[in-house]
C-alpha cells in the first residue's frame, strides 16, 4: 500500500533540495560539505539532500567563504557570499598554518566557531596567536582544544572522538507495605453467674413487737394486784 502510494505520488518520496550560490566577485570554486563540486559562482547544486550542510567558497587572491546552509524539500535555500581580499605575502608570512587530523575522519572543524571543512585538512594563512578549535561528528562527543599559531610554522591538532554513550539508568520503585491493626469486636455469650444472698438481717416484724409489749404489760398488772 505504501508502495503505490509513492509511485502515485512521487513527491512524498523526494527528500532533495537545491543550493543556488552567488559570490562578489564571481568564478570561485564551490565545495559542498568538503566535496568540490567541480563549478564555480554563480551556480544552483541541484539534488542535495534534505538537512544542513556546509558550504566552502574558494578563488584564488580572496579568503576562503564558509557558511551553513539549511535545504528542504523541493525547495532552494540562497547562499549569496562578498569574498575578502587576501592579505599581502608580507602578512602571510607573519601567519601560520594548522594542520587537523581526527579518528575517525570526516569530522566538522570549527577554528574559533567558523567553519573550515572536514578532516583531514590544512588551514593557512591564519593568524598566529591563540585559537580555539572544534571537532564535530554526529555520534561522537564534541572535541576541542586551545592551540597556539606562530609565525611562519605549522600547528599539527589530531583530534581522538569519543562516542556519545547512552544513560541506561533503570529507576526502580520499591512499594513499602504498611501494616494494619484490625479490632473485632465479638458478643460475649457466657451468662452472668447469679449472686449468692447477702448476709443482711432481715427487718424484725411487727407482729414479734406486738406479743413483747403485750406480756410486758401482763406482767406489769399482776405485780399491781
Amino acid at each position: 500500500m505504501i508502495l503505490a502510494t509513492v509511485l502515485l505520488n512521487p513527491s512524498l518520496a523526494t527528500a532533495y533540495g537545491n543550493i543556488t550560490i552567488s559570490s562578489m566577485p564571481s568564478g570561485a570554486t564551490v565545495f559542498v560539505d568538503s566535496v568540490g563540486t567541480g563549478a564555480i559562482t554563480p551556480t544552483t547544486i541541484e539534488s542535495v539532500s534534505s538537512g544542513t550542510h556546509y558550504i566552502l567558497l574558494r578563488l584564488a587572491g580572496y579568503q576562503n567563504y564558509t557558511q551553513s546552509v539549511t535545504v528542504y524539500d523541493n525547495a532552494t535555500s540562497t547562499v549569496s557570499a562578498t569574498l575578502i581580499s587576501a592579505p599581502t605575502t608580507t602578512t602571510e608570512i607573519t601567519n601560520g598554518s594548522i594542520k587537523v587530523e581526527s579518528n575517525p575522519s570526516n569530522a566538522a572543524v570549527f577554528v574559533n566557531t567558523e567553519y573550515q571543512g572536514k578532516t583531514p585538512l590544512t588551514l593557512y594563512n591564519i593568524t598566529r596567536g591563540t585559537h580555539r578549535v572544534l571537532v564535530q561528528k554526529i555520534g561522537y562527543q564534541d572535541w576541542s582544544e586551545r592551540i597556539t599559531v606562530i609565525s611562519g610554522s605549522r600547528t599539527d591538532v589530531y583530534a581522538t572522538l569519543q562516542a556519545e554513550t547512552i544513560d541506561t539508568t533503570i529507576s526502580t520503585t520499591i512499594t513499602t507495605a504498611t501494616a494494619v491493626k484490625t479490632t473485632v469486636s465479638r458478643t460475649s455469650t457466657a451468662k452472668v453467674p447469679t449472686p449468692w444472698p447477702s448476709n443482711t438481717p432481715a427487718p424484725a416484724s411487727p407482729v414479734n413487737m406486738l406479743v413483747i409489749i403485750g406480756a410486758v404489760g401482763l406482767g406489769l398488772m399482776v405485780i399491781r394486784k
